[in-house]
């Protein structure tokens, strides 16, 4: 198989549990890429100022760029080639269903945009606290109908709670009408109707007319699934709790399990 494009889950997969990689690393990989002409891709649920920060030594190095779980796809010359948001009739139905479920999210919920973390006025601000660095801007609102800019997906999560019985819960209120998918750092992300990973590395690959038959992605969690399946060589990493006919990360995300597969294929492939 012939290597056209990488594409990397961030949290549990990329970096490590303190939120780190081996820039060296990575440096010395991307040089490689390059090289070869081998898109690089970060797929990510997180927002692209969370990215810019991590990877702020970075920037300037081509990245491809599928985040929000999809709803946002940006090819590393800059240029949008996807972005759907969760329209207010659709925003106005979430703050219904979570000011009315039974438990709420005691460890944070966030309506989010690329730059901005809204936190509804009536929610604890402290449980929210660990989101606040990755955003621009934090800011309160009573109702969703006073937020005017694009909200590409809401997050929530909770302390001691099956987050499967609120998807099930989710998924009857809301049918087609939202994408459903677990984080991969316990949380639950409510994105755009038929947005996922996948359909956004799709549009990635065309732009670039590369087939994702070509293509290796890694991934560690339920929001990874549609992407790890969609792709010619798809990765998990070893102590993923997903199902599927996926080859295993020479090692884990704590140990630059990604950087040292790559590394491996593209000196063997």
């Amino acid at each position: 198989m012939t290597i056209q494009l990488i594409a990397t889950d961030l949290d549990g997969t990329f970096l490590t549990d303190d939120k780190k990689f081996d820039q060296a690393l990575f440096r010395n990989v991307l040089r490689e890429l390059n090289k070869k002409q081998i898109q690089f891709t970060i797929a990510t649920g997180v927002h692209q100022e969370r990215i810019n920060i991590l990877f702020k030594d970075f920037l300037n190095e081509p990245l491809n760029f599928v985040t929000n779980n999809g709803a946002r796809v940006v090819k590393s010359d800059g240029t949008v080639l996807f972005s759907k948001v969760l329209p207010p009739v659709t925003l106005r139905k979430i703050q219904q269903f979570l000011n009315n479920y039974s438990m709420r999210p005691d460890r944070g919920l966030v309506f989010s945009t690329d730059e901005t973390a809204y936190l509804p006025l009536d929610f604890d601000m402290a449980s929210n606290k660990r989101y606040f660095k990755y955003f621009k801007y934090v800011k309160s609102f009573d109702d969703v109908r006073e937020i005017n800019e694009p909200i590409y997906k809401v997050t929530m999560s909770w302390t001691n709670f099956d987050e499967k019985r609120f998807y099930d819960d989710a998924l009857a209120f809301f049918g087609d009408d939202v994408h459903i998918t677990e984080t991969g750092t316990g949380a639950i992300d409510i994105v755009p109707a038929y947005v996922n990973k996948a359909e956004g590395l799709k549009m990635l690959a065309e732009s670039y007319a590369l087939d994702l038959s070509h293509a290796v992605a890694f991934g560690d969690g339920g929001n990874d699934l549609e992407m790890l399946n969609a792709v010619g060589l798809p990765y998990k990493m070893p102590d993923a709790d997903i199902i599927g006919q996926f080859n295993v990360a020479l090692s884990d995300n704590n140990h630059s399990g990604v950087l040292k597969t790559i590394q491996q294929l593209i000196t063997t492939k």
